[in-house]
């Protein structure tokens, strides 16, 4: 784990597609994660019960802040 004095390093986020449908899902994982850099990435998927659609890809590099 960072710890909580973390700073955001870098996040791109791309929109695929307009998000229409009954729900929203997101689903996120860690690419990577060290002592001092972790890369998460998240997808966002419009559902209407019974098919999911991809509508947004993200990707952050968070970094440990250094106190001075």
């Amino acid at each position: 784990a960072l710890g909580e004095m973390v700073l955001r390093a870098g996040m791109e986020i791309n929109y695929l597609r307009p998000a229409t449908g009954k729900a929203l899902v997101a689903r996120a994982q860690i690419l990577s994660s060290g002592r001092k850099l972790a890369v998460v990435r998240c997808d966002v998927f419009a559902s209407d019960g019974n098919d999911e659609k991809i509508c947004s890809a993200a990707q952050g590099t968070i970094t440990v802040a250094t106190t001075r």
